[in-house]
């Protein structure tokens, strides 16, 4: 029997939206994340607690009693806390201090001649990260009361780095369990936050019983910031911190994607006419495909050089290959997201001016949230290519290679958090060389098919060997070890 569960996320597994006869209708998020953690709360009749995104969210907490949803579909049914946080509590503590601040020091963004510099607004803006976060706790303790002892907490992501130690206040003896699903910088990079907002994250995350991460890499960089917390002894050979006389242990579970539900959906009449479409479009041209949010981590820029590159070496291929690059926007509310994505579109534009001819473009650039378009290009493409500068896992590397029909090849950046389970199979690159990746375009165009083939196997292996149900057994495996450590 599993233990009562409470999972707390910024973003809920429903999103409510009105319909054409004026109710409220649920749509459901995609992803391993989703379909991990609502299996594991449907097993244990436990509660997901989120923040109200979207206005029919709002609604609904609204209409609700204290922001309690249940949601049938069909025989499932979703227990749900949605918190309804002010826009202007929710700007300071989602745009201002997760996004604009945490996220950049994450993932070693800012550009440390020019940015970042602190100043009185970012104080005003981390008053509001601590108050929700706060509320978050204190609703996650409402929960865990009413669902009975020995409840299991797992926290996720770096939106909600306070919630462990928040929670071990109000509830002493909570299994608590928080998942970067970020990487984490170094201990040098990430001391560029302020030291109240550094400290104060550290201690936040080290309330947990249970710290967990997609990779070694990054689980290595946060232990080594916690070895310059106060009172914090680390041992990095046993991969655990004791503080306050408790003992947090830190854990690698790469996270995957539901092949199953992947695979249906790749199979409905909607995703083979669209596949159909993409196909005709392609002609006889290979076909290299980059799927990513407009994201400033996700490389889009030196992406384009390094394919225009491969195709200045090689210009035979000119006129016989297409790079198709699916770009959803966003955090258009950020200034830096906004002049990226016009880099992005101007680079496009500058490739294709330089190497186009009449009926024939370099680059094909679609700018919209279409994961059903993504689903289809998946099946078709010759090489997928996934270059990020740094991300804490990407599922578009473990995506792709399942869908794909055609013995694709990937080309995958060295910095992915994917990279270690699925290197062996993949092509890597170093995401700041643009001559290296167009090296890696070369080979992958003219790779024999045996080779392919060797190697898209290997790698959907590699992703259907790891379900969604194993990221989320792992973490509550290690909550029941944690719950024996205290006997």
């Amino acid at each position: 029997m599993s233990p009562p569960l409470v999972v707390a996320s910024n973003r809920g597994p429903l999103t409510f939206e009105r319909a054409k006869d004026g109710g409220l209708q649920a749509r459901r998020g995609s992803g391993g994340l989703v379909t991990a953690l609502s299996s594991a709360l449907i097993e244990a009749e436990g509660v997901w607690v989120a923040a109200a995104m979207s206005e029919g969210d709002r609604e609904m907490v609204a209409e609700s009693k204290g922001g309690r949803i249940d949601h049938a579909e069909g025989d499932v049914r979703y227990r749900l806390r949605y918190l309804d946080i002010p826009p202007d509590l929710y700007d300071g503590y989602y745009n201002r201090i997760s996004n604009g601040m945490l996220w950049f020091a994450y993932h070693y963004l800012w550009d440390t001649v020019t940015s970042p510099s602190f100043g009185s607004d970012v104080e005003e803006a981390w008053d509001a990260y601590v108050d929700v976060n706060r509320r978050f706790a204190t609703a996650l303790a409402e929960e865990g009361e009413a669902l009975g002892r020995d409840t299991a907490f797992l926290i996720q992501d770096y939106h909600l780095s306070l919630v462990p130690r928040m929670l071990r206040e109000l509830v002493p003896d909570a299994l608590i369990a928080h998942f970067s699903h970020t990487s984490i910088a170094g201990p040098t990079y990430f001391r560029m936050l302020p030291a109240r907002i550094h400290d104060q994250v550290l201690g936040g995350l080290m309330g947990a019983d249970v710290l967990g991460f997609h990779s070694p890499a990054w689980a290595e960089n946060f232990l080594l910031s916690a070895r310059q917390f106060p009172g914090a002894r680390v041992d990095l050979a046993r991969s655990r911190i004791v503080t306050e006389g408790r003992e947090v242990t830190v854990r690698i579970h790469p996270i995957s994607v539901d092949g199953r539900a992947m695979r249906e959906e790749a199979a409905t009449p909607r995703v083979r006419s669209l596949r159909h479409s993409l196909n005709k479009w392609r002609d006889n041209n290979r076909l290299i495909l980059r799927v990513d949010r407009l994201e400033l981590t996700k490389n889009v820029v030196r992406g384009f050089q390094a394919y225009e590159l491969f195709l200045q070496r090689n210009p035979s291929w000119i006129g016989r290959v297409r790079f198709l690059a699916l770009l959803s926007p966003s955090r258009m509310e950020l200034p830096e997201y906004r002049e990226y994505t016009e880099a992005c579109l101007d680079e496009a534009r500058r490739v294709n001016a330089a190497l186009g001819r009449d009926g024939w473009l370099p680059i094909e650039l679609r700018l919209k949230d279409d994961y059903i378009g993504a689903i289809a290009a998946y099946g078709l493409y010759d090489v997928l290519f996934v270059n990020p500068v740094i991300d804490g896992m990407n599922l578009v590397a473990m995506e792709g290679p399942l869908l794909n029909r055609r013995r694709g090849v990937l080309v995958l950046s060295r910095n992915a958090g994917a990279y270690g389970r699925l290197g062996r199979y993949a092509l890597p690159v170093n995401p700041f060389d643009v001559d290296e990746m167009a090296d890696a375009l070369e080979r992958a165009i003219t790779m024999p098919v045996d080779e392919r083939t060797r190697r898209s196997r290997g790698l959907s292996r590699l992703v259907l060997a790891n379900p969604p149900a194993r990221w989320v057994g792992g973490q509550l495996e290690d909550l029941e070890r944690a719950k024996r450590r205290r006997r």
